[in-house]
């Protein structure tokens, strides 16, 4: 069995592949951003400055890339805006340039779920366990128990407590029972001896 060679490929067929290469990549990017308006800049910017979007974030990079090498960007307050943004995140609040630009977020940083629901079910169940006779860590042991099936959460309920029973302290029994789990049940402890 013969094994072919590969085509023999002079220097300017190689040479001439490779700009054809770089001419349809350079189509490719200048119609990708052909669309893009005013407010579509406006939102990317402002998903970067306001909220973790490294997807908006690549894509204000990618669109100003090529802005500034075709020298024809009529949106440079945009880019400005951006720039000073992520400089002044870098410069005054000592992040790195990834975080900065919103590529990625600082640690300890990340999108956390919105959490008031349960948290006023917590509060509710550790104000009546607490006009049943419980004592405050009891209670918050046992509303930990009923919202964290796996034992975890005292901190949380803690917090929860802290932020909304000014709210709920003068609520009546029967609207804080409302508030829990359907089925839950609130038992009375009699602490006198």
């Amino acid at each position: 069995m013969k094994i072919k060679s590969p085509p023999k490929v002079t220097p300017n067929e190689a040479m001439n592949a490779a700009l054809d290469a770089a001419v349809e990549a350079s189509i490719a990017a200048a119609t990708k951003w052909e669309g893009v308006t005013r407010p579509d800049l406006d939102a990317a910017l402002a998903a970067v400055m306001y909220s973790h979007d490294p997807v908006a974030a690549r894509n204000l990079i990618e669109y100003f890339h090529d802005q500034v090498l075709d020298l024809s960007g009529p949106n440079t307050d945009v880019l400005l805006a951006y720039i000073r943004h992520a400089f002044g995140r870098i410069v005054d609040d000592g992040k790195s340039a990834d975080v900065a630009f919103g590529l990625t977020q600082a640690r300890g940083e990340y999108d956390r779920e919105f959490t008031a629901a349960r948290d006023v079910t917590a509060t509710a169940y550790i104000i009546l366990l607490m006009r049943n006779g419980w004592t405050w860590l009891d209670a918050k042991g046992e509303a930990a128990n009923l919202l964290f099936p796996d034992g975890k959460g005292e901190g949380a309920v803690d917090d929860a407590y802290r932020v909304y029973k000014v709210a709920l302290q003068e609520t009546p029994d029967q609207l804080l029972l409302d508030m829990l789990p359907e089925g839950t049940v609130v038992i009375k402890r009699n602490m006198k001896n």
